[in-house]
């Protein structure tokens, strides 16, 4: 899908100006294009050398996909494109976009080109499937540069090209060489990929895909902001805790963050309390997990404890909860502050239930 950009001074009774960013020409994709821009947003949040800035990820709005920091002081810029046959007349055409949030007056931290692997011959070296302009051939710059010239001039009635060569200096280039279940694994975290099964990642994929492309339908042609944040009205948005949140509890089978009830193997820990205690030690269980995942500090052990867990679960048939919570233990050289010994073996129940619903 193909965004193009404009900002509109628009002059008001007093005696200064504000410009307003304009989105133009927003379009529903086909499956094969929305496949490409989840990977694109699942790069952003799990491969990208600076994902761990990344808290809100917006779809169709700037681009195809940008990410941003909670207060979007920095905005990461994707155009996604899906093309098998990608010459450079097409990628010029397809830096059109990119180009375009260069030239406006919102700032942008990073611009790149989500794509399908280039021609070989069209780079001087293939190592490395992130690069930069100058890892471009010579002949290769020359058609793409000449392609989004005479789309500039076209699309803006000028032959001006302002600030070419400084949009080619910064742009980047992101190939895509990953099956889309290597995107949800770079997120969770996990050592030991291999305990799940590859058809539950392919499933998480697209359900985050299809989640993607229904925060997509409302209308927003013509609609202006004067601030970046303000795009959150549009709600075609999702964090990076609601995407963690998703892919964590597709891998267990089940909320693990709003599960209402009391798992069976923690029965037994409850079974001797009041009512009210039992209320509140689940409050307190439900609490302290919620902390352990959603504190930047800690959620990376987070999911070195869930994946632990899992593999006593999955891998080692464990299904007492004292015997997990043991093995985690001797096996996890730290586990965060809030999860003390309840906490984690309310965590181990609702896995095990989890996985009973698997089965």
């Amino acid at each position: 899908m193909k965004i193009s950009l404009r900002y509109l001074p628009v002059s008001y009774c007093f005696s200064w100006t504000i410009t307003l960013y304009t989105f133009k020409n927003t379009e529903i994709n086909n499956e094969k294009a929305s496949d490409s821009e989840a990977k694109s947003m699942l790069y952003l949040v799990g491969m990208h050398q600076e994902n761990e800035e990344i808290d809100i990820i917006t779809f169709d709005c700037f681009n195809d996909v940008t990410g941003s920091t909670e207060s979007f002081s920095k905005m990461w810029d994707i155009q996604s494109k899906n093309y098998t046959n990608f010459p450079p007349s097409k990628i010029g055409e397809s830096l059109y976009t990119l180009y375009d949030n260069f030239i406006s007056s919102f700032d942008f931290h990073e611009y790149i080109l989500f794509c399908n692997p280039l021609k070989q011959d069209y780079l001087v070296d293939i190592s490395n499937p992130y690069y930069k302009f100058n890892n471009i051939t010579e002949s290769t710059k020359s058609g793409i540069i000449k392609k989004l010239t005479s789309m500039v001039q076209e699309k803006n009635k000028t032959d001006a090209v302002p600030f070419l060569n400084e949009f080619l200096e910064q742009v980047s280039f992101y190939e895509d060489r990953h099956s889309k279940s290597d995107y949800i694994k770079s997120i969770s975290k996990f050592k030991n990929t291999k305990i799940i099964n590859e058809i539950v990642y392919e499933n998480i994929f697209k359900e985050i895909r299809d989640k993607q492309s229904s925060l997509k339908n409302s209308y927003i042609e013509n609609e202006t902001i004067q601030t970046s944040d303000e795009v959150l009205k549009f709600n075609r948005y999702m964090t990076k805790n609601q995407l963690h949140t998703l892919i964590i509890s597709k891998l267990v089978g089940i909320e693990v963050f709003s599960y209402d009830g009391i798992p069976t193997s923690f029965l037994k820990y409850v079974c001797e309390l009041d009512e009210d205690d039992v209320e509140d030690l689940l409050l307190e269980c439900r609490s302290n997990i919620s902390k352990a995942f959603f504190d930047k500090n800690s959620y990376i052990l987070f999911w070195n404890i869930i994946e632990r867990i899992i593999f006593e679960i999955h891998k080692e048939k464990s299904k007492k909860v004292d015997e997990v919570y043991e093995n985690t233990k001797n096996r996890i050289n730290k586990i965060p502050q809030y999860l003390d010994e309840m906490s984690l073996k309310y965590l181990i129940s609702l896995l095990i239930s989890g996985y009973k619903k698997c089965m």
